[in-house]
């Protein structure tokens, strides 16, 4: 290499794609929804988790990167959806909220957001394929706010910001549900990947002066769905249904 090169060192693949997600500032966290659920944001301190499922990495400035990895997550489509995947999604924006209580856990057991080593997936008889599909994402959905719920419990802050990545992204449908699940902004930005996220953590402390000031100047926002009075109050009900439920099961075990 030429002498002029600077040479600096990197992250994991996982955090350099939640900062090019975006998601760098205290209260801004990343949702990515691939094969399984995978959520990491920024905390002002060590984010500690007695039953051990949530790990802290640090951030470049001087903050912390908790997160944690979910046996739920977007498997399921590829299994039983991935032939009629449009006319679902469109499908799926006329029959929110559907008041459905199902679990699309693919194997048995769960490890985040809460530990349920029997737990096994939740589907409701007598639906059509596209009462099932729309389900299923909005149980996802409240996986994922479970999840916030307990770790602001940890952490004592706030959740401000929901960025999102992975497959399960490109779905408007499936977003719209997590947005008024979550009663937050989701943003997905343009270009969200490991290279990209490597890419602005290199630039942050050489040709900028901060993670924060990379991100803002190399990334865009492709689009953000905000949260709707009416589906927010009808999910909020569904939610706690669906909370109520694991417990029963035992997979959730109240204190």
């Amino acid at each position: 290499l030429n002498h002029d090169v600077m040479v600096v060192t990197g992250v994991t693949d996982g955090c350099a794609s939640q900062i090019a997600s975006g998601a760098v500032n205290p209260g801004e966290w990343n949702t990515t929804i691939g094969t399984t659920l995978v959520i990491k944001g920024v905390t002002k301190k060590p984010v500690i988790d007695p039953l051990g499922r949530l790990y802290n990495h640090r951030h470049p400035d001087g903050y912390f990167m908790p997160g944690g990895a979910s046996n739920t997550g977007a498997d399921w489509v590829t299994e039983k959806f991935s032939d009629h995947l449009k006319s679902l999604n469109e499908k799926a924006l006329q029959l929110i909220p559907t008041g459905y209580m199902s679990w699309p856990l693919c194997q048995q057991g769960e490890r985040f957001p809460f530990i349920a080593p029997d737990a096994k997936g939740i589907e409701p008889e007598g639906l059509s394929s596209e009462q099932l599909f729309t389900a299923n994402m909005e149980g996802v959905a409240y996986i994922e706010r479970y999840a916030y719920e307990m770790i602001e419990q940890l952490s004592g802050e706030k959740t401000v910001i929901i960025y999102t990545a992975g497959g399960g992204s490109n779905s408007d449908a499936w977003t719209k549900i997590r947005s008024n699940v979550l009663s937050l902004p989701v943003y997905k930005m343009k270009y969200v990947t490991g290279a990209m996220g490597a890419a602005i953590l290199a630039s942050s402390h050489t040709y900028f002066n901060s993670v924060q000031e990379a991100v803002k100047a190399s990334t865009q926002i492709e689009k953000v769905i905000k949260p709707e009075k009416g589906f927010i109050e009808q999910y909020n009900k569904y939610y706690h249904l669906f909370i109520t439920t694991l417990v029963k099961k035992g997979y959730i075990r109240v204190p």
